[in-house]
C-alpha cells in the first residue's frame, strides 16, 4: 500500500501555488483580496479566470527532456543527459562524472535516486500531485459561476486525459501502481492505498480516455495560445500507445521478467493473449482515422531533406500537421550542451554522443547499408564519404566528421597522421570522446549564438507518425505475415524522407526487426529507445557491446574510419521496471517494491 497523506497538500499549500499563478497574471481585482487564510479553494472556483490558473498549474509538471544542464548539485532531470545515452545508442561525455546516465552504463543506479530525486529518470510523487490537481478540477469546475458550459466540459475531458497520461507514465515504468479514482479526503478516506494489478491500471487508463473522447467540446487540436494543452487526438493516440505496451512481451505474459510469487499480477497481465495485439492495432487505426479526419497529416513536402525535422521541431502554426501534443519549457537554452568540443564552438560540451550501434541502423537511400565492420578509406579530400548517401534523417539527427553545420564551419573529429595537424574537434585536441553526437533538436540552430535566432525546443510527446508505427507493429504481430497495412504504414514514413519501400516478402520475424529499427531511427533522441527495448524484453541489447569509430586523416588527404569496441555494459533483469521510491516503501505501510530492488 501507499500512504497518500503527504501527497494531499493543506489549504495554505494549495493556495500558495494558485496565488503565485494569479499574481503572475496581473489580475488586480483578485490580487486586492487580502493574503490570508480566507483565501481558500472556494475562492479559486468562484471565478472562471481564477480556475483557469489551476488548469495551467495542472501542466506544471508536464514532461520535458530538453532542458539540459549538468552540475555538481543536480538541478535537471538526468543531470544533462538524454535518455538515449542510457541505451546502446549513446553515451554522455565521460570526463564529466555528473551525467546521470553514467549510472545506467556502469550498473550503479540507486533506487531512490532513479525515481525520487531531481536528477533521476522519474519523480514518482509528481505524477500523483498532477493527478490530484486534475481530480480537483473534475470535481469542482462545474461550480464556477461564470465559466462557459463548453469550457467546463472541455476542462473535465482535459483533466481525465491528464490523469490517464500520468497513469500510463507510471504503468510503463513501474507496472501496477496505487490507483486513485478520486481526490482523497484525509478526514474520510483511507490513505493507505495498495498497488493495483497492472490489468486494472490499464483498464482505468482506457476508461478515462473513452470518457474524454465522447466529450463533444473536447477539440481534436488546440493551436496558437492553446498549443500545449491536451486534446482529443492525443486521447485517441494514448489509447493505442497504452494498448501497445500491454500487448508487448514485457507485460503480455503469465511469466514476468522475475518471479514475483503472488504479486506477479503487479508486473504482468497474467497471460499471453495475442488478441492484445489486435486491440492495439484497432486503437491505432481508430486514432489515425480520427486524426486524419480532423486536419492531421504526415508531413510530406517536396523537400524530403526537411520533412523529418518539421515533424518533431516545428509548431502547428509553422506548418507541422503531425504533432498531437508538444511541450515547451525553455527559450534559448545553453548551447554548450549541444555543440561540439573545440573551436570554433567555444565552450561546447558534446554532452550526448551517438554510438555506431545507432549509425549502423541507417540505410543508404537505395536500401543498402554501410559496412562499418571493415576499415573505410575515403577518396582524397572527401571526409563525408561514408555518410553521403544515408537516409536524410541521419544528417538531421547526428553530427559527424566533415559535416558543415553552418556556413564555413565543418566538424573536424579526425586525428591526423601528422600530430601537429589534428582536427579542431578531435580527441587529441579537444578531448572529444566519440566521433558522432546529437544534432537532433538543435538542427538549424547550431549558430544561434551568432545569429541571435530564438530557439525554443519542443518535445513532441506524440505525433501522427507514432500511430503509424503502432499500427504497423501491432498488425504485424497480430497477423500470420505482414500485410499491406504493415507495409503501407512503414513505407509512408520512409518515403517522406526519400527512403525506398521495404522489400516485399518479408517474414513476420524479419518485419519485426525492420519495425524495431524504424522505431529507433524515426524517434531517436525522443526518449523511445529506452522504453522500447524494455517493452520488447530485449534487455541484452543494453549490454552492447557499444561501438565507436576512430577517424584518422592521412597525409595523402584520405580519411579512415575504424570501428572499435568502446565497452560492454551491465543490464540486470530487475532493470526492466523502475523501483518505487524506497523512502515510501521503507515507511512500512504495505507498499510492495518491484522485484530485485
Amino acid at each position: 500500500m501507499m500512504n497518500f497523506k503527504r501527497f494531499i497538500p493543506g489549504t495554505v499549500a494549495i493556495l500558495s501555488i494558485v496565488f503565485m499563478l494569479l499574481a503572475s497574471s496581473c489580475q488586480k481585482d483578485f490580487l486586492e483580496k487580502p493574503f490570508s487564510v480566507t483565501f481558500n479553494e472556494d475562492s479559486v472556483f468562484a471565478k472562471y479566470e481564477n480556475a483557469q490558473k489551476l488548469v495551467f498549474d495542472m501542466y506544471a509538471l508536464k514532461p520535458y527532456y530538453l532542458d539540459l544542464s549538468v552540475q555538481t548539485v543536480a538541478t535537471r532531470r538526468l543531470n544533462g543527459s538524454l535518455l538515449e545515452s542510457a541505451t546502446d545508442f549513446g553515451c554522455s561525455f565521460r570526463l564529466n562524472a555528473n551525467y546521470f546516465t553514467h549510472k545506467f552504463n556502469f550498473g550503479t543506479v540507486q533506487a531512490e535516486n532513479l525515481t525520487n530525486q531531481v536528477d533521476g529518470e522519474d519523480s514518482y510523487p509528481d505524477h500523483y500531485k498532477t493527478i490530484r490537481k486534475a481530480f480537483t478540477l473534475i470535481e469542482r469546475i462545474d461550480e464556477v459561476p461564470d465559466a462557459p458550459a463548453n469550457q467546463k466540459e472541455r476542462i473535465k475531458a482535459e483533466a481525465k486525459t491528464m490523469i490517464a497520461f500520468n497513469y500510463f507514465e507510471l504503468m510503463k515504468r513501474y507496472g501496477g501502481v496505487p490507483l486513485l479514482k478520486k481526490r482523497l479526503n484525509p478526514g474520510t478516506d483511507d490513505l493507505n492505498i495498495a498497488r493495483s494489478p497492472l490489468s486494472d491500471v490499464y483498464a482505468y487508463i482506457i476508461q478515462l480516455l473513452d470518457e474524454a473522447i465522447v466529450v463533444q467540446e473536447f477539440a481534436p487540436r488546440y493551436d496558437n495560445n492553446d498549443f500545449g494543452r491536451l486534446n482529443k487526438a492525443f486521447a485517441y493516440g494514448l489509447k493505442a500507445k497504452a494498448a501497445l505496451y500491454v500487448a508487448s512481451p514485457l507485460f503480455n505474459t503469465a511469466t514476468p521478467y522475475l518471479n514475483f510469487g503472488g504479486n506477479n499480477k503487479l508486473i504482468c497481465m497474467g497471460s499471453n493473449d495475442p488478441n492484445r495485439w489486435v486491440t492495439a492495432a484497432k486503437y491505432a487505426s481508430d486514432a489515425i482515422t480520427y486524426c486524419e479526419s480532423n486536419g492531421y497529416a504526415i508531413i510530406n513536402t517536396a523537400n524530403k531533406n526537411i520533412n523529418y525535422t518539421i515533424s518533431y521541431q516545428y509548431r502547428p502554426n509553422e506548418g507541422n500537421t503531425e504533432v498531437m501534443w508538444g511541450t515547451m519549457k525553455v527559450t534559448n537554452p545553453n548551447m554548450a550542451y549541444w555543440i561540439p568540443r573545440g573551436t570554433p564552438f567555444t565552450g561546447g560540451f558534446s554532452s550526448n554522443l551517438a554510438s555506431i550501434n545507432l549509425i549502423e541502423k541507417y540505410q543508404n537511400k537505395d536500401g543498402s547499408y554501410v559496412n562499418w565492420n571493415s576499415v573505410i578509406t575515403t577518396p582524397p579530400n572527401d571526409p563525408t564519404f561514408p555518410y553521403k548517401n544515408l537516409d536524410p534523417r541521419f544528417d538531421q539527427s547526428i553530427m559527424y566528421n566533415g559535416q558543415t553545420l553552418y556556413t564555413g564551419v565543418a566538424i573536424q573529429y579526425y586525428e591526423h597522421e601528422t600530430v601537429a595537424l589534428h582536427g579542431n574537434n578531435s580527441p587529441a585536441k579537444a578531448s572529444t570522446q566519440w566521433s558522432h553526437q546529437v544534432r537532433k533538436h538543435v538542427y538549424g540552430y547550431e549558430n544561434r549564438t551568432i545569429t541571435g535566432k530564438t530557439w525554443q525546443p519542443m518535445c513532441a510527446i506524440m505525433r501522427l507518425t507514432e500511430l503509424y508505427m503502432i499500427q504497423a507493429e501491432a498488425q504485424n504481430e497480430a497477423a500470420a505475415a505482414p500485410d499491406a497495412t504493415v507495409y503501407g504504414r512503414i513505407n509512408t514514413i520512409r518515403n517522406r524522407s526519400d527512403m525506398p519501400n521495404l522489400p516485399t516478402g518479408l517474414s513476420k520475424d524479419d518485419m519485426r526487426k525492420k519495425i524495431q529499427d524504424e522505431w529507433g531511427i524515426e524517434f531517436v533522441f525522443e526518449e523511445y529507445r529506452y522504453f522500447d527495448l524494455k517493452r520488447w524484453k530485449l534487455g541484452d541489447v543494453f549490454k552492447g557491446p557499444v561501438y565507436d569509430v576512430k577517424v584518422k586523416k592521412l597525409n595523402n588527404n584520405t580519411y579512415t574510419y575504424t570501428k572499435y569496441k568502446y565497452e560492454d555494459r551491465p543490464f540486470y533483469d530487475w532493470y526492466y521496471l523502475h523501483p518505487l521510491p524506497p523512502s515510501e516503501v521503507n515507511l512500512q505501510y504495505g507498499l510492495i517494491q518491484n522485484p530485485g530492488w
